[in-house]
């Protein structure tokens, strides 16, 4: 190879040197950026539901402290009126199962919104608690077991946990189609496992998952992520759906 040769030959390899260091470069910078984005998504995605249960908290708080004893009161004054009449005093028994219904009503909507169990007793007995309130309003049978009677975990991680059972009752009662919810609570000694298995119709995952109705397993990847945990799904058409959590705790 002449010095002519040898000059082109460097040259090519120079260049294939300095465009492979481009290329690294603009795929590392890629990848950077994907994870940046990533995080900053991960960061809204808290941010907004931090926000949504501070704004629950507050809308319970209103109903079942002001609300509620509000209308107690004026059920109360109601029923100091010293009334003679039948047609009066029908009216006012009418008047009295109305607010009934009412303050019944805004204690489902706050023990939706946030039950004050669930930081007074811990998240099993939260559990057993909103799957009998459940109970009294669908025929769902839930079979509920955990491990452990009290769990010490973040309060953030309490309630994520609170909601993702919430999520699963909701979702296999409005779709699943199912007669039979058995959830299992347990710990090891680094992992919380959450599970849950219905013997219901199942679903296309990739289908759901790009559907309007796909917002709730949205949710449940969310708040698992928000712990850091992992989300397994199991699931097919007519052969039930099981959802597996694993939380680091």
């Amino acid at each position: 190879m002449n010095s002519e040769e040898t000059s082109i030959f460097t040259a090519i390899v120079i260049s294939v040197l300095v465009l492979g260091i481009i290329i690294i470069y603009f795929v590392v910078s890629l990848v950077k950026q994907q994870k940046r984005m990533l995080a900053l998504e991960k960061l809204n995605i808290q941010a907004e539901i931090t926000a949504l249960e501070k704004d629950r908290a507050r809308i319970a708080s209103d109903l079942h402290d002001e609300l509620g004893p509000m209308l107690s009161a004026v059920k109360m004054k109601i029923n100091t009126f010293e009334l003679s009449e039948q047609e009066d005093l029908v009216n006012m028994e009418k008047t009295n199962e109305h607010i009934d219904s009412i303050l019944k009503r805004i204690r489902e909507i706050s023990f939706d919104l946030m039950p004050n169990i669930l930081f007074r007793k811990g998240l099993v007995m939260a559990i057993h608690e909103f799957i009998h309130y459940i109970s009294k309003k669908d025929s769902l049978q839930i079979d509920f077991v955990s491990s452990v009677e009290t769990l010490n975990l973040p309060e953030q991680h309490t309630l994520n946990l609170y909601r993702i059972v919430q999520e699963v009752i909701h979702n296999t009662i409005k779709h699943a189609q199912a007669n039979t919810l058995d959830i299992n609570l347990s710990v090891t000694e680094n992992k919380l496992q959450l599970s849950t298995s219905d013997n219901g119709k199942g679903f296309d995952f990739d289908q759901r998952s790009k559907a309007a109705s796909g917002m709730g397993l949205k949710n449940l990847s969310n708040r698992t992520e928000m712990m850091k945990g992992k989300m397994f799904i199991d699931t097919a058409k007519d052969a039930g759906t099981r959802f597996i959590f694993e939380i680091p705790v």
